[in-house]
């Protein structure tokens, strides 16, 4: 990687400030060693960073997100946020949350059949409360956002479809380049400095990561990808330089410069692979930490083989970001018992 410009944390801080924001997510969350997990792996020493400890509905990276994103949203100070997502999304349970806090109603719209079983997020979705409607595939939910909307304000409403909010993208990275500042404070309390960075992402929360990797340097990000719908480096590169211009900073990244693997994504977006699952079963026998087999676990899973392969040395520092999710565990309860 080319050197940028080396900043202060504060000076991060301070442009991070100039963007509106919402008090929704509990932040500063706690940094684990998982001493049992590197024994059982023969090293290196890795830390968990609990951002499945946000808060709201159970918590999880969205929260954080969510506070610029709805921050955005309520300068046009609406009742009703509208959005289309995934059957059992996270980022859906979690808006309900954000939302029911602000005090708005949420209009879910997601993508798939109801399943005679509610289970998982879904069946946190109704208990928050969120009127959950389903589309067939991205065309349908799209106009169903549309026409969703139309409703709310004929019927004198002011909605907010999520899904078109300029900053669904960026507040995630800018998300995580602040929860890479946690996690460096973090680890200089106990005298370490990171060697490198473990999350699961589509190339928006990673994209943090990799603009705190450019403009403070030191340590490596590898995304481990749980979906093959997009060309990682390319988007994350994408996401990486707008969130450079919302902050003002005079920069680039290159796609050549971002790691981003797909090689745990298994069957398909939506499907646990057997590796993540083994991953998923190590962390809560040696930790106690629970993840999920569609997210995390897959990134844990590429973690576990990077360390088997011999790629670290056992005093390098190695952070896994654990982004949540720990729902889909109900929806996929036949893997675990």
């Amino acid at each position: 990687m080319s050197n940028g410009p080396r900043m202060s944390h504060q000076a991060i801080r301070e442009r991070i400030a100039t963007l509106p924001r919402l008090d929704i997510a509990l932040k500063n969350t706690p940094l684990e060693e998982a001493r049992n997990l590197t024994r059982a792996l023969g090293g290196p020493r890795i830390f968990v960073k609990r951002d499945d400890l946000t808060g709201v509905a159970l918590g999880g990276n969205k929260l954080r997100n969510l506070e610029f994103r709805l921050a955005y949203a309520m300068k046009d100070e609406p009742d009703t946020v509208i959005v289309g997502l995934d059957l059992q999304s996270n980022s859906a349970r979690q808006t309900v949350g954000a939302c029911n806090k602000l005090g708005l109603r949420t209009i879910l719209v997601l993508e798939g059949r109801k399943p005679n079983n509610v289970q998982g997020n879904l069946l946190v979705d109704y208990l928050l409360g969120a009127d959950v409607h389903f589309a067939a595939n991205q065309r349908e939910q799209r106009a169903m956002l549309d026409g969703l909307a139309d409703e709310v304000r004929a019927q004198g409403g002011r909605p907010h479809i999520l899904n078109d909010n300029p900053m669904f993208d960026v507040a995630s990275a800018v998300a995580y380049l602040e929860v890479t500042l946690e996690v460096l404070d973090q680890l200089d309390q106990r005298g370490l400095k990171p060697d490198y960075f473990y999350m699961s992402s589509s190339g928006k929360g990673s994209a943090g990561i990799m603009l705190a990797q450019k403009l403070i340097g030191g340590f490596a990000m590898h995304a481990v990808c749980a979906t093959d719908e997009f060309h990682l480096p390319s988007r994350t590169a994408k996401i990486t330089n707008e969130t450079i211009a919302a902050l003002g900073l005079d920069i680039t990244v290159a796609e050549d410069e971002v790691v981003n693997t797909e090689d745990f994504v298994g069957k398909g977006y939506g499907t646990p692979s057997d590796a993540g699952n083994e991953a998923v079963q190590l962390f809560a026998r040696t930790e106690g930490i629970i993840l999920d087999p569609i997210y995390t676990g897959k990134a844990a899973a590429g973690l576990v083989a990077d360390i088997r392969a011999g790629r670290f040395s056992q005093d390098d520092v190695v952070v896994f970001v654990h982004t949540g999710g720990t729902p889909a565990i109900f929806t996929w309860n036949e893997l675990w018992h």
